[in-house]
């Protein structure tokens, strides 16, 4: 479906939520994928009318966890805002800089330690997602 999330990283998360050599098969897979990707509209729907309510056109992190709360989710609110704020803090720490070496044609040399650091960042960002599930999950 054109709504589907990446089915690499759906199933990397549910297979953390899985106890020990459990597995997925391919169906499960792509019913997961499918239900997080419904999950994730109704969220943002939730999210989108309590924006209309303040009378916003734009979602914020509270109409976020407001929106949680409508629908019956509140108990992920509080290691949402967690995850949020250790994102934050992570955001505004100084990224250590890449000395700007040119190649022969101009062309920026660091382009590609540039999307290294993107993927070191995504990685540790998914790492603190699945830190926080096992946490909510432990609950």
């Amino acid at each position: 479906m054109e709504h589907d999330l990446p089915l690499g990283n759906v199933t990397r998360v549910a297979k953390a939520a899985l106890p020990g050599k459990a597995g997925l098969t391919k169906e499960g897979k792509d019913l997961l994928q499918t239900a997080a990707g419904i999950f994730v509209l109704y969220l943002t729907s939730a999210a989108d009318d309590e924006c209309k309510t303040k009378g916003r056109q734009t979602i914020s992190a509270n109409d976020v966890f407001k929106a949680l709360e409508d629908v019956d989710f509140g108990q992920f609110v509080a290691p949402t805002a967690d995850f949020l704020q250790r994102f934050k803090a992570n955001a505004k720490k100084p990224k250590a800089k890449v000395a700007n070496n040119a190649d022969d044609d101009g062309e920026d040399a660091t382009k590609d330690d540039d999307e290294e650091t993107k993927d070191e960042d995504e990685d540790e960002e998914t790492k603190e997602m699945d830190h926080d599930e096992e946490e909510t999950k432990e609950d």
